[in-house]
């Protein structure tokens, strides 16, 4: 009795200096509470926080885990294309000519149809018909072939990186109208190789290189100029060798034996693609011991015929893996169909990927030339 008077009295004591309401000292000085829930409500929060905390860091490792996916693998793709010739031949005839389309429609025009594909690719390797010169022909041959200067910005226009200079016509305006042709390409930075010339670049550092050989017959001789070429360029730190050989008979849709045996030659000697021109129509397409050999990829803008009766071609793509150990293996291995031509009844220079039944029925006439072989992609 005696302490609830005096707590009464402290209480009446504290009210007459204002510091707090009757109500609350009452509570502090009864239960003393206070002070200790305030205490477990903190812990309480802190105890949520941390909780949230670690499921943060739980989400966070376990999108690391998700996204520490091997890394997609590297490839190289590149597009072969057959003849080009940016020009025409002394005696063709006025009309519908190379220089009357590149006078109408400007450089851009002839590769316009097919420059999205080249665009894509890492390299796009085609073959030069015929020297792009200010000389004057300089042989007295059926059909002397020559371009303007200004024609190379064809290639340059239409994203082509090599050319292949071995062919029937490359010195059909002499060796200057040839060199005219090496400083022309030089200067407008596209690769060259054939005619001694090898051409060799990096992509994301993995060395490509281009040989190319005029085949008449398969002796010795050009046995060993084709494996030195090879060893050449597979010393000098190659990783892929493409090689375009031309070759053939003229307007045969067959391989002969020639053909047949110094590609597979160079295939055996270390190339890992082999392709053809010359014969100015489509060829079969072998595999053989797991590469590719194109035989004959056609025409393609062809200036030296203003309306031809085959007007059928396709650009054959090859991607080449980059594997995890640095080892090179074929990927995919892709045909597209083409037409010379942009028009079916004249040649407007322009190739033209083909759709629908147009497409399948120039991949049908390659399986038909391909049945020759043991294996083919068809």
């Amino acid at each position: 009795m005696k302490k609830y008077w005096m707590l009464i009295g402290i209480v009446f004591c504290l009210m007459l200096t204002g510091c707090k309401s009757i109500e609350t000292m009452i509570e502090e000085a009864i239960y003393g509470e206070l002070g200790e829930q305030t205490t477990e409500s903190t812990e309480t929060d802190t105890d949520e926080v941390a909780i949230q905390e670690t499921e943060e860091v739980t989400t966070t490792e376990a999108t690391t885990e998700a996204t520490t996916e091997a890394p997609p693998l590297q490839t190289i793709t590149i597009s072969f294309a057959g003849d080009c010739t940016l020009g025409g031949y002394e005696g063709q005839g006025s009309g519908g000519q190379f220089v009357d389309y590149y006078n109408a429609n400007g450089a851009g025009f002839f590769m316009e149809n097919v420059k999205p594909i080249f665009e894509a690719d890492d390299i796009t390797f085609v073959n030069l018909e015929g020297a792009l010169t200010s000389s004057p022909i300089a042989v007295e041959k059926e059909f002397p072939i020559k371009g303007e200067p200004q024609h190379v910005n064809v290639l340059t226009e239409g994203s082509i990186e090599v050319c292949s200079l071995t062919n029937n016509h490359i010195y059909d305006c002499g060796t200057s109208g040839f060199q005219e042709t090496v400083s022309l390409l030089e200067m407008n930075n596209i690769g060259y190789c054939g005619e001694g010339y090898s051409y060799r670049t990096e992509i994301d550092g993995v060395q490509v290189s281009c040989l190319a050989y005029s085949v008449w017959g398969d002796g010795q001789w050009i046995r060993d100029t084709i494996k030195a070429g090879i060893d050449a360029e597979r010393e000098n730190g190659a990783d892929i060798v493409c090689i375009m050989f031309h070759y053939g008979t003229e307007s045969v849709n067959y391989s002969n034996s020639i053909q047949e045996g110094v590609s597979r030659f160079a295939i055996d000697s270390g190339a890992d693609i082999v392709v053809g021109s010359h014969p100015h129509v489509i060829q079969g397409i072998e595999e053989y011991n797991g590469k590719i050999i194109c035989y004959s990829l056609g025409n393609f803008s062809f200036g030296a015929n203003r309306n031809p009766a085959d007007k059928d071609t396709f650009v054959f793509q090859q991607t080449f893996v980059v594997e995890a150990d640095g080892s090179i293996v074929y990927g995919e291995s892709k045909v597209i169909p083409c037409s010379v031509s942009s028009k079916p009844d004249c040649n407007t220079y322009q190739p033209t990927p083909l759709e629908g039944e147009e497409a399948e029925r120039v991949m049908e006439r390659l399986k038909e030339y391909s049945s020759i072989y043991e294996d083919s992609i068809f």
